[in-house]
């Protein structure tokens, strides 16, 4: 399968990376393309792939196409590229906020898949979303999640949900920095270094994190997590219960209105 990348910015450069270095495609089975003309030869250079001469021929000349250009583009590279295009072939676009059918109204019969990858896909623990347009069966959701999964997990969602997704997935990492940033500062407050008491929130979120997933599996929730380390008067529970006085939840769930509001705007 030849796999072409319209676009060669970070995430572009995780996602070929990452199928590369896991055996999912070898480097001579992709083609890049840039505006710029500078990432995708850079890219190349590093994963052994092609540097097609257009964003035409790259899609004549791949079975799957990643659109991987800002939302405010993807309509006029749709457009370009629409006549090199065949149901047999297969778009995934990166794109945050446009919807499958405003792609189809472009492309015409070809499948389009929409796929929601995060930052962390630079270290392959992306969390990314993959929607199918109407055109797109198993078929399709399978390569994207093949491509996809040589970043991290995958799941597969209703386009309709997609929204919810991105925000909780895509945006949210942005939002957990903040959070570390904050009790990191409370940490230098307290006479630490912003080093170590960054060092220490990250490692304590990591920890956290990969808990809960285990707990996950066993039927547990966060909430009783919660409960099994707040011990009766204890610091925690004075910690959360401030937290909560605060407002912690109420802006964690204002955070993700917000985005899954601007999303539905893009699209």
């Amino acid at each position: 399968m030849r796999i072409g990348f319209i676009g060669s910015g970070n995430m572009v450069g995780a996602i070929a990376s990452g199928a590369v270095q896991s055996g999912t495609v070898s480097g001579e089975d992709v083609w890049l393309t840039d505006r710029s003309g500078k990432s995708a030869p850079a890219l190349a250079k590093r994963i052994g792939a092609h540097v097609a001469k257009s964003n035409s021929e790259l899609a004549k000349t791949c079975d799957l196409i990643v659109l991987g250009v800002k939302p405010a583009g993807i309509t006029a590279v749709a457009d370009e590229i629409a006549k090199s295009l065949t149901s047999e072939k297969t778009v995934i676009s990166l794109a945050a906020g446009i919807k499958t059918s405003t792609i189809e109204d472009h492309v015409g019969n070809v499948p389009v898949v929409r796929v929601m990858p995060n930052v962390n896909a630079q270290i392959g623990q992306s969390m990314t979303g993959i929607a199918a347009g109407k055109h797109a069966g198993d078929e399709q959701v399978a390569k994207a999640e093949e491509l996809m999964g040589a970043v991290g997990e995958t799941m597969v969602v209703e386009e309709s949900q997609f929204a919810a997704f991105a925000a909780l997935a895509g945006c949210s990492p942005c939002w957990l920095y903040a959070i570390v940033d904050a009790l990191a500062r409370a940490g230098v407050k307290h006479g630490l270094t912003k080093d170590a008491a960054t060092r220490i929130v990250a490692q304590a979120m990591l920890g956290s994190a990969a808990l809960v997933q285990a707990e996950l599996q066993e039927g547990q929730i966060p909430a009783n997590l919660m409960d099994r380390v707040s011990s009766p008067g204890g610091t925690t529970v004075a910690g959360l219960l401030a937290a909560q006085e605060a407002g912690l939840a109420p802006a964690l769930v204002k955070a993700v209105d917000a985005a899954v509001k601007r999303d539905n705007e893009l699209g």
